[in-house]
């Protein structure tokens, strides 16, 4: 075998071994059961994530209590509106 089919069979190793590993990461981050979306979510806002006083995620706990309390805001009397 010559150097020139040498060189060539140890960068095919190499890039099958870097397409390997590409792909055992990308298969481990669908372990999380979590979505892209959600983890960007939940890093901090400097780093791309929602800001402090977005409201909550649909569906969980806090967001029905946000809810209800921006429906008990829209019922109460508005008494220092201007008139237009």
């Amino acid at each position: 075998m010559s150097d020139h089919q040498r060189e060539a069979k140890k960068k095919r190793a190499i890039k099958s071994a870097l397409l390997l590993c590409l792909a055992a990461l990308s298969l481990s981050s669908c372990a999380g059961g979590r979505t892209a979306g959600e983890h960007i979510a939940d890093m901090p806002h400097w780093m791309g994530g929602l800001p402090a006083d977005a409201p909550p995620r649909r569906g969980s706990p806090e967001y029905d209590a946000w809810m209800a309390k921006r429906a008990q805001d829209a019922a109460r009397p508005k008494t220092n509106q201007q008139p237009k």
